[in-house]
C-alpha cells in the first residue's frame, strides 16, 4: 500500500487502540517507522497546515468488548480462521451482549495481516535493457479546466535512469516521437525494450505469441533495438520472459 493508504490503516488502528508494537508486527514494519508516521498524523491534525488533508483522530471510547479482547487472541491464536460470526458466538457464550459488527471490527485489528511475497528485481547489463510504460492522468489546467494527459516513461534496467514527458494522446506518433527524445537524453538505444501489450507495438497474441506491429517493428529495426511484449494478464516481468523474449 502507498503512504496514504498507510497512515489512513494506522489511524484506524490507533483509533481501535492497537499498540505500536502490535501495528509494526501486523503490518510488517519498523517501530520506529510506526512511530514516525504516527507523529505525522499528529502534526497533520494539530500542525498549522494538513498537507495530508487527513481526518483528526477519533477519540478511543471504552467498549465492553475491551474486557474480552484476551480471549479473541487466544481463539485467534487457536483457529487463525476463524470467522467474525464464529467469534461473536463464543463470546456471547461468555456474557458478551454486543453487536456482530463490534466483533468484526476488532476482529479486522486483532488478525495478523499475511505478509506480500517480495518481488525479485530483475538484473541487466548497462545497455541491455529498458522498460517502456504509458500512465494516464485527469489534470486541472488553469484555462482549459479538467483533460486527460498522458505520461510516457522510458526506464534503463541498469542504472534506472529514467525520461518523462506529458503528452495529448498515446497514438503511435507520440509514442515512436517520445522514444527518440529518449534515446537523445539518455545518450543512446538499450538493446531490447519491455512493453505491456500496448496496441502501438503489439497488435494480438497468437499461440501464446506477440504479433507485432509491423510499422513499430521497422521503426525499432531502424534504431537496433527489439522489443519484447509482456504476456497477457500478467502483473510483472518475469525473468524467464524477458531473458528469451517470450
Amino acid at each position: 500500500m502507498n503512504e496514504a493508504e498507510l497512515l489512513q490503516e494506522l489511524m484506524r488502528r490507533s483509533a481501535a487502540g492497537q499498540s505500536q508494537r502490535a501495528m509494526a508486527r501486523d503490518l510488517g514494519l519498523g517501530r520506529a517507522r510506526v512511530k514516525r508516521l504516527l507523529a505525522k498524523l499528529d502534526q497533520a491534525r494539530n500542525g498549522p497546515a494538513a498537507p495530508l488533508n487527513l481526518p483528526s483522530l477519533p477519540k478511543r471510547r471504552s467498549s465492553q468488548l475491551d474486557q474480552h479482547e484476551g480471549l479473541m487472541k487466544e481463539l485467534l491464536a487457536r483457529y487463525p480462521q476463524i470467522t467474525a460470526v464464529r467469534m461473536h458466538e463464543e463470546l456471547q457464550a461468555r456474557g458478551f451482549t454486543g453487536k456482530y459488527t463490534v466483533v468484526r471490527e476488532r476482529l479486522r485489528v486483532l488478525r495478523p495481516q499475511p505478509t506480500r511475497a517480495p518481488v525479485v528485481r530483475f538484473e541487466t547489463g548497462p545497455g541491455q535493457q529498458a522498460q517502456m510504460d504509458w500512465a494516464e492522468y485527469d489534470l486541472d489546467f488553469t484555462q482549459e479546466g479538467r483533460r486527460r494527459v498522458y505520461l510516457f516513461s522510458y526506464l534503463l534496467g541498469y542504472s534506472r535512469r529514467q525520461y518523462f514527458y506529458f503528452t495529448e494522446s498515446l497514438d503511435f506518433a507520440a509514442t515512436v516521437r517520445e522514444h527518440v527524445r529518449a534515446f537523445e537524453h539518455l545518450g543512446g538505444v538499450a538493446a531490447t525494450c519491455l512493453y505491456d501489450n500496448q496496441k502501438v507495438v503489439v497488435n494480438c497474441w497468437d499461440a501464446d505469441q506477440p504479433l507485432y506491429n509491423t510499422r513499430f517493428l521497422a521503426f525499432a529495426t531502424h534504431y537496433g533495438f527489439r522489443p519484447i511484449a509482456c504476456r497477457p494478464r500478467r502483473r510483472w516481468f518475469t525473468a524467464r520472459s524477458m531473458s528469451k523474449g517470450s
